[in-house]
């Protein structure tokens, strides 16, 4: 069922499939539980959003949710990339790393995830698909997310910038 209004689309979607009893609002507690959007990402007729669900045992997941506009003007939850307990993202491993969830490829791509940061003040994700499409985002309270027209193919590499411009890791991340 759409809505006029994409982050209610999100939450009830969230609150029917795995979220019961979350909040109708940007930053609401309901029962003890929260869900907060943190980061959105735009274009015409298609939104993607970052999206924080705490349980009341303090427990936090994470998705990355997309939605598109029909005809009508209303809003349709078209998909959700997530991860488990958040905290630090990715492998264990010392150089800045992107852990990203996504879908919609190729010709609807979004993704979106936690960075990091391992003390080299990583500022800047690019993403590089198989067919040479590239997008960037800047680093926000450790999350970054995309969304692009442009045809995307995998596999997917994230290169990973510090606050200077420099390359300090790269690795593949989606395909």
């Amino acid at each position: 069922m759409a809505n006029p209004d994409p982050k209610q689309e999100i939450i009830n979607k969230l609150s029917r499939l795995l979220l019961p009893r979350a909040s109708a609002s940007n930053d609401k507690v309901e029962g003890e539980r929260t869900l907060r959007f943190l980061k959105e990402r735009c274009l015409p007729g298609r939104q993607v959003h970052f999206v924080l669900f705490e349980d009341k045992k303090g427990q936090q997941i994470h998705f990355t949710c997309y939605v598109v506009q029909d005809a009508a003007g209303n809003w349709q939850f078209r998909g959700a990339a997530g991860d488990g307990i958040t905290g630090t993202p990715g492998p264990v491993v010392e150089q800045g790393w992107a852990n990203l969830g996504g879908g919609g490829m190729p010709d609807h791509f979004y993704a979106g995830g936690y960075v990091a940061d391992h003390g080299l003040d990583v500022v800047r994700v690019r993403l590089v698909a198989k067919n040479g499409t590239v997008i960037e985002d800047t680093v926000e309270d450790g999350i970054v997310l995309f969304l692009t027209d442009q045809l995307v193919t995998l596999p997917i590499e994230a290169e990973i910038y510090d606050r200077s411009g420099k390359l300090v890791y790269k690795h593949r991340v989606l395909g």
